[in-house]
C-alpha cells in the first residue's frame, strides 16, 4: 500500500483481502453499471458497452464521483476474470485505474486497486491530490470488501 512518485508521475496501490471466491469479486467489479450501488466513490456511471456484459477494451466509461465533475475513461486492458484498467489523457496527464482480482485458494481472494497519474504534470497533480486519491481508492477497496463479505 502506498503512494510513490515515478518519472513525472505518481502511483497509489492498495490491496484488500476478501473471503469470497475470486470469481465473485470479479463479477462485482465487472458489473460496472452497478458500482453506485456498492461504493460511495461513484455516484453515477455510464458505460457504452452491452448491459450485463463483461468489460471490453475500447469501452467508454463516464464516472461521476463526489466533489468532481463527470470524467470519461476508456478501458484499455482486460484480462477476463482477473483484471481491467481504464484511463484517460488530458492536458499532459494520463490517469489510469487498475482493478485486479487474485485468487487466494478456492474461497478467498485479494483485490488490488491502483490509481496512477503520469506525464509532465502527473507528479505535481498527484502530489497535490495524494490525500484525496488515497481516500477514494481505500474507500472503494473497503466498500467492495463490505459489499461482498458483510
Amino acid at each position: 500500500m502506498g503512494v510513490s512518485g515515478q518519472n513525472g508521475g505518481m502511483r497509489y496501490h492498495t490491496t484488500v483481502a476478501i473471503p469470497v471466491p475470486a470469481a465473485r469479486a470479479w463479477q462485482t467489479l465487472a458489473a460496472i453499471p452497478d458500482w453506485p450501488n456498492w461504493t460511495p466513490t461513484v455516484t453515477a456511471i455510464a458505460v457504452d458497452g452491452a448491459p450485463g456484459a463483461a468489460p471490453e477494451v475500447g469501452w467508454a466509461v463516464t464516472i461521476k464521483q463526489p466533489g468532481r465533475g463527470a470524467v470519461e475513461y476508456r478501458i484499455d486492458v482486460v484480462e477476463p476474470g482477473r483484471r481491467f484498467r481504464w484511463g484517460n489523457a488530458k492536458f499532459g496527464v494520463r490517469q489510469s485505474a487498475d482493478h485486479v482480482v487474485v485468487p487466494d485458494g478456492e474461497q478467498a481472494c485479494t483485490v488490488e486497486l491502483t490509481f496512477a497519474m503520469e506525464g509532465p504534470l502527473g507528479g505535481l497533480l498527484g502530489a497535490l491530490g495524494a490525500g484525496k486519491i488515497r481516500q477514494m481508492v481505500d474507500a472503494e477497496a473497503n466498500a467492495l470488501r463490505e459489499h461482498l463479505a458483510p
